[in-house]
């Protein structure tokens, strides 16, 4: 599987958000939970991978307030395991299931092995690299890296930066990329849509995964975003990008390209912008 199979999203043109889902869509994220767990009811799960598991239909948010309200009527369990750096997973499990600590502990030791800083920093690194290189080859040109200053503006409201800004048929985009399995946080996409709108530039989102929510948002100010649904790691860590997919399920993907039909999209997108300026 490469990153080519993922590449299916494009950041909806005129989209609105709809109004907060009803609880009959609770009650259907509860449902499919329980098909999962009446089927595997020796099975244990953490949050994350459930989130992720039911994020084409469910907003990560929907899924663990799905989870947590299976808890309170007593139909799943709940383990908190501390690991390392201060985190703190959650995992859940069939309520007739007695001894899920052998699975957790295995389980703990691949999120342990992934979530090391080194990891972690390449998986950023990796990101960055492949989408800045697919950008150039297509026009849109780095004019800046981690940007706190542009066209004689300082933003110094937050210690933030963008990670870059590009240039294209006199149009200027910050450009923040996240390659993260988790949603970016709210607190730092408002920011990074206020530096855009300080620098007068468009934003630009290149995104693992966002609700459609935080789409619109981006959208409303004039920007886009870029979704390519799968984490990408290095070539160099394939062993352990095989046993988080085959272990763990997860969306994640060794890449030494990025897939041309996303840069395509935003490049439809940009044109088409271009026009109406």
């Amino acid at each position: 599987m490469t990153l080519e199979d993922f590449d299916y999203y494009e950041a909806p043109e005129g989209y609105e958000e709809a109004p907060p889902p009803p609880d009959g869509y609770f009650v259907e994220a509860q449902k499919r939970i329980r098909n999962l767990f009446d089927g595997d009811r020796s099975g244990v799960y953490y949050l994350r991978q459930l989130q992720l598991m039911f994020e084409k239909d469910y907003f990560h948010w929907v899924t663990n307030n799905a989870l947590v309200g299976l808890i309170k009527i007593g139909y799943l369990k709940e383990q908190r395991v501390s690991g390392v750096s201060g985190r703190t997973t959650r995992y859940f499990m069939h309520r007739s299931h007695r001894y899920p600590m052998r699975q957790i502990n295995n389980i703990e030791s691949l999120i342990n092995e992934y979530s090391q800083d080194h990891i972690t920093k390449s998986c950023g690194r990796i990101a960055e690299d492949l989408f800045l290189k697919a950008l150039s080859l297509n026009g849109f040109l780095p004019i800046g890296m981690k940007v706190k200053e542009f066209d004689g503006k300082k933003w110094e409201e937050t210690g933030h930066d963008l990670d870059f800004v590009f240039s294209k048929d006199g149009m200027n985009y910050g450009c923040e990329i996240k390659n993260t399995l988790g949603y970016i946080d709210k607190d730092e996409l408002d920011v990074k849509i206020r530096m855009c709108g300080f620098f007068g530039i468009k934003p630009l989102f290149i995104l693992r995964n966002s609700p459609k929510s935080y789409i619109n948002q981006v959208r409303i100010k004039g920007g886009y975003t870029m979704i390519y649904e799968t984490q990408i790691y290095d070539v160099s860590q394939t062993e352990l990008v095989d046993k988080i997919k085959n272990q763990l399920g997860l969306p994640v993907v060794c890449s030494k390209g990025i897939p041309s039909g996303i840069i395509n999209r935003f490049q439809t997108w940009h044109d088409r912008t271009k026009a109406v300026v």
